[in-house]
């Protein structure tokens, strides 16, 4: 598996704000075929995905938390955190607004888990944006749910539906 999912976990995704930057090639087909046309219907929480263990097929809800630079990979975090500025949440004294700063972090972890899109022998794709999806998007996301070796639960997703966006302020400009 691919070396980036445990540093991933531990990485902090930094949101930008100001001016604009120039928009992001088109995905390659196979990463833009990701982007299912339909809810893939009755999905379960993260939570209850990372207590389930291994299954060929799952649907998965969540937030997406983190996309990872050149690859197709995300953080999915349980739909029932309260991300800052939901709500509300007035985000006073929050120095990352938009995101789960302000939430105890090891319990966003534990409600956390990647979703990683493979090729036919099993690698990881690359793409340098991820075709419908910007931070904190609920999503379902449909592939099989494994666990590495170092306990990460990863959904290797044949692809995933946006469900809702959240409203967020214009000055805000969300990475790609």
């Amino acid at each position: 598996m691919n070396r980036i999912v445990p540093l991933f976990l531990a990485a902090v995704v930094p949101l930008a704000c100001g001016g604009k930057k120039p928009p992001a090639p088109p995905p390659p087909p196979e990463v833009a075929a990701l982007e299912l046309p339909s809810d893939p219907g009755k999905a379960v929480s993260v939570i209850e995905a990372v207590a389930a263990g291994p299954k060929d097929e799952i649907v998965v809800v969540g937030r997406v938390r983190g996309i990872v630079p050149g690859s197709v990979s995300f953080q999915l975090t349980d739909a029932s955190l309260h991300y800052c500025g939901s709500g509300n949440d007035p985000m006073e004294n929050c120095p990352h607004p938009w995101d789960y700063c302000c939430l105890d972090q090891g319990d966003v972890n534990a409600k956390t888990l990647v979703v990683e899109a493979r090729d036919a022998g099993g690698m990881p794709l690359a793409a340098t944006s991820l075709p419908g999806l910007r931070l904190l998007d609920l999503v379902a996301v449909r592939g099989k749910l494994t666990k590495d070796e170092h306990g990460v639960v990863v959904v290797e997703t044949t692809g995933w539906f946006r469900r809702e966006r959240p409203e967020l302020p214009d000055d805000l400009q969300w990475p790609e």
